[in-house]
């Protein structure tokens, strides 16, 4: 083999081995960009950190953010990214419908609805609501609010109306009907917060109107209890402790005017009369100075 033979041969095998180099590099190069691109298409969405049933109450911290594959979501009408949620999104709220744990959320998921939440959505399973008629004074001068929990107490007379029989009090008893029951609303406020707003714009510096309610979460033999005993006297709520155990023995509260004043038998000047049953109540404070039992 001449020598400019071997010259061509070193040669070709030069450019051999750089044109493989070469392809060597392009291939690691377009490995490179599809891994990158691969990395790009996926797309970090909220799904919830538990499974939470309908009613049920969540906050941010029932949430996670997952890496999900832009692929997946092309099976999706709606989902929630980082840049849907704004510094006024609370996150906090209801669920209406069952959010699984670990599924992709719309953003009609943890949107408050205009209107408010139903308030079916806030009762538990096997209980009712039912509204009571308050006031002012009945309602303990406005401080009881949603989430609170009441007592229900129940004035009445054991000889019926007063005004039948010529305001004798020995029939009055004041019993406790329902213990414990949880407030679901107050009027059309659902939340403390926005029971509290209302109050402060109340142009009678916070006086409840006579007209208002209070709605109630109960039983069903509670519900047929408090509608009976509206028709027998008043009703008023007695507020309970925020610390109190809500499993702790409940005692069937009576008590009669026997008890605090054994000798009282009619009803005094300045309490009036009070007919229970009527349509619409009237009170008489004109019941003559001799009334004194």
């Amino acid at each position: 083999m001449t020598a400019k033979r071997l010259m061509l041969l070193s040669l070709f095998c030069s450019v051999l081995g750089l044109s493989v180099l070469l392809l060597s590099q392009t291939n690691n190069e377009s490995a490179t960009t599809s891994s990158q691109q691969a990395v790009k298409q996926t797309v970090k969405v909220l799904v919830p950190t538990r499974t939470i049933e309908i009613g049920q109450a969540y906050t941010p911290n029932s949430f996670r953010w997952k890496e999900v594959p832009q692929q997946e979501l092309e099976n999706y009408i709606d989902h929630v990214t980082p840049d849907d949620i704004s510094a006024a999104h609370t996150m906090s709220g209801l669920a209406r419908t069952k959010l699984v744990k670990d599924s992709i959320l719309s953003k009609a998921d943890i949107t408050e609805p205009e209107g408010g939440y139903s308030l079916s959505l806030k009762l538990q399973p096997g209980y009712r609501a039912i509204s009571v008629p308050v006031d002012q004074v009945t309602s303990n001068s406005g401080f009881i609010e949603p989430g609170d929990r009441v007592d229900i107490l129940l004035l009445g007379s054991q000889d019926g109306e007063l005004l039948r029989y010529g305001n004798s009090s020995q029939g009055l008893y004041v019993t406790t009907i329902v213990h414990d029951a949880r407030v679901l609303a107050f009027n059309d406020k659902q939340t403390a917060e926005s029971y509290q707003k209302a109050r402060e714009s109340n142009q009678h510096k916070k006086v409840v109107p006579d007209d208002s309610s209070v709605s109630l979460e109960v039983t069903p033999e509670q519900a047929n209890q408090v509608v009976l005993a509206k028709q027998l006297g008043k009703l008023t709520l007695v507020l309970r402790g925020q610390n109190e155990a809500q499993d702790q023995p409940q005692h069937a509260n009576a008590v009669t005017l026997k008890v605090i004043s054994p000798d009282t038998t009619q009803v005094l000047p300045d309490v009036g009369l009070v007919e229970f049953r009527a349509e619409n109540k009237t009170v008489n404070n004109k019941t003559g100075a001799d009334n004194n039992g």
